[in-house]
């Protein structure tokens, strides 16, 4: 995903063959799928920008209402924002404080918290602010991203207990190779490496309290048992979960 936010000066942008001018305090949300050319920059041209992928969505933990925050993402909406000058300066704010939490990750004894948590409240304030400036381009969503919301929804709702692709294609009339082949289209992960993010982010969040017991959080995520439990945490994190847990509580 890129977020870019000009300025000063203007841009010229060309998104899924269609142009746009980019000028002072307007902001472009292009998503990951989209055909995306950088057409002519003016020279005077000042701009702040945020990359991210969905690989780091899946490091940080996504969040559980996540189709609600990048919905603004899909087609169904321009990827044009005319902002205010207060909502822009908030904008380039947020970004200004992530790029200094970046460069500074080593720098303090929880740099990369404060950078993961800067993160979010910039995906919240965008989300918030999309609501205002989003712009209906098309009626409806594509076939593929509705199919991408609605599985990311009966994932978010079964996990814990359905971890089979297969299951979730049954449930919605398609193959599981087609499922798997349109969510990395459009979300630039497979199906089942989305479905691990969100037992992985779940197994963190049991996992940091320490009430329970490993053996429990393996059970309440409908492992077979604690030793599988804990290959499938370390396969996807580097840590066991004692190790992660060890590490939460220095």
């Amino acid at each position: 995903m890129i977020i870019i936010l000009v300025i000063q000066g203007e841009i010229n942008f060309r998104i899924n063959l269609k142009d746009y001018t980019v000028g002072k305090n307007n902001l472009l949300a292009i998503p990951p799928n989209a055909i995306k050319q950088l057409v002519n920059v003016s020279h005077d041209c000042m701009a702040s920008a945020i990359s991210f992928t969905g690989g780091f969505l899946g490091k940080i933990g996504m969040p559980k209402n996540i189709a609600e925050l990048f919905d603004y993402f899909t087609t169904k909406y321009s990827p044009f924002w005319d902002l205010n000058q207060k909502d822009a300066s908030l904008i380039a704010s947020l970004i200004k404080q992530l790029y200094r939490r970046n460069a500074d990750l080593d720098k303090y004894p929880f740099g990369k918290e404060l950078l993961y948590h800067n993160f979010y409240i910039f995906l919240y304030e965008m989300r918030s602010l999309s609501i205002k400036y989003l712009t209906v381009q098309n009626t409806a969503l594509s076939r593929k991203e509705t199919l991408v919301m609605n599985f990311t929804a009966l994932v978010q709702q079964q996990f814990k207990s359905e971890r089979n692709v297969q299951q979730y294609a049954r449930q919605l009339f398609i193959t599981a190779k087609y499922l798997t082949e349109t969510v990395k289209e459009i979300a630039g992960k497979n199906a089942g490496e989305i479905i691990d993010d969100y037992v992985v982010l779940e197994a963190r969040l049991l996992l940091d309290d320490t009430s329970l017991s490993i053996a429990q959080v393996a059970e309440t995520l409908h492992f077979s048992n604690q030793s599988f439990f804990g290959k499938f945490f370390k396969r996807h994190t580097g840590l066991s979960p004692k190790e992660y847990r060890n590490m939460s509580l220095y």
